[in-house]
């Protein structure tokens, strides 16, 4: 493979990641817009609390996508 065609090849190859990185990110935004995290409950506390293990578990989602 010449040099201009592999340097297409990891262009490609980078465009795809891209993409399905942002579509993960995209997937964790529609999540937070969930019923989850708007209104309040029942006793009347805020749903908009979100766990750090949440957020980790999202940003390891995203970076597993990018590997």
């Amino acid at each position: 493979m010449n040099h201009i065609a592999r340097l297409q090849a990891d262009l490609t190859a980078a465009q795809a990641e891209l993409a399905r990185m942002l579509t993960a990110i995209h997937e964790f935004r529609l999540h937070l817009s969930g019923d989850k995290f708007h209104g309040t409950a029942a006793d009347g506390s805020r749903k908009d609390w979100i766990a750090v293990t949440d957020v980790q578990g999202w940003i390891g989602v995203i970076l597993e996508v990018g590997s």
